[in-house]
């Protein structure tokens, strides 16, 4: 994971504990005012995808500075999500603004300083979840005025989410899986009620720190005694330097997944954002687990 993903992956978990648009309607269902917004920043890359995908790219003025996909992001003002500028996001004359419900503990008196401004602001939900992952892409519907596509575009993932649960190999056990999102100095991996948490048990496999609740630093001593049978980076280095890394940590050598040669570095973006994309970035993990 590239280090301005790290900083904002690392704020979310501590955070986490308009005028075609009546200012005055509660914002947090993201209602459809039936009409289509006609400029739109998005404040987080999975939503930005998502509108995307509802086919609003032309709407879209303006997105976070960590957005890089699709290509045509690059053409787009760029916001810092978690230092806002008000003044900036003004004179972008958005009527519509779709953030993220973490942004409210760091951002929230500029955001209700856009509302009171006039704009539309529509809090994202967090998902946490495959199913909460849908909730916001009907969020992101109704808040556009495009329920319609939104309900395509559900039908059309969880389909294609199915295919790649049904390419499963036949195992008399599930795989035991350690997954690292941040390493050294300090190692972070992913526990229960997280998103990742749930593409594992949705791919028949077994997360290893599953009895930790959230995002939890671990040491080197509770991986050696989990004993993954694999061991998965999504911190942004290449397998081969996982490899490495892994091969210098005393003790590790009798680790499963060492001894197996099942250690391997996975494109972070496509696992992280939960969005259009995630059934390209859970066939990767699901062979990554399986091969």
């Amino acid at each position: 994971m590239k280090i301005k993903h790290i900083i904002v992956l690392m704020m979310l978990m501590l955070l986490i504990a308009g005028c075609s648009f009546n200012a005055n309607q509660p914002n947090e269902g993201g209602k459809s005012s039936g009409k289509v917004p006609k400029r739109i920043v998005s404040l987080m890359p999975s939503n930005t995808e998502i509108l995307y995908e509802l086919g609003l790219g032309d709407k879209v003025v303006g997105v976070s500075t960590v957005d890089d996909y699709p290509e045509d992001v690059k053409n787009k003002e760029q916001f810092d999500a978690m230092n806002l500028n008000k003044e900036a996001l003004i004179k972008a004359q958005p009527d519509l603004i779709v953030a993220h419900e973490t942004q409210k503990a760091s951002q929230g008196k500029v955001l209700e300083g856009l509302e009171k401004s006039g704009i539309k602001v529509v809090y994202i939900k967090d998902a946490k979840s495959l199913n909460e992952m849908y909730q916001t892409f009907e969020q992101v519907g109704e808040a556009t005025g495009t329920e319609k596509e939104a309900q395509t575009l559900v039908k059309e993932t969880k389909k294609n989410i199915e295919k790649v649960i049904d390419g499963i190999p036949n195992k008399k056990s599930a795989p035991k899986v350690f997954v690292e999102i941040a390493s050294e100095p300090e190692i972070y991996t992913t526990g229960n009620h997280t998103f990742m948490d749930d593409m594992l048990h949705q791919l028949k496999a077994e997360n290893v720190f599953d009895d930790q609740e959230g995002w939890p630093k671990v040491d080197k001593e509770q991986i050696i005694k989990k004993n993954p049978d694999v061991m998965l980076a999504t911190s942004g280095v290449t397998t081969a330097d996982y490899q490495q890394a892994v091969s210098q940590r005393g003790g590790f050598e009798e680790v499963s997944a060492v001894k197996k040669d099942r250690i391997k570095a996975l494109n972070d973006d496509l696992l992280s954002r939960p969005g259009p994309r995630l059934d390209d970035g859970m066939k990767k993990l699901r062979d990554a687990i399986y091969e």
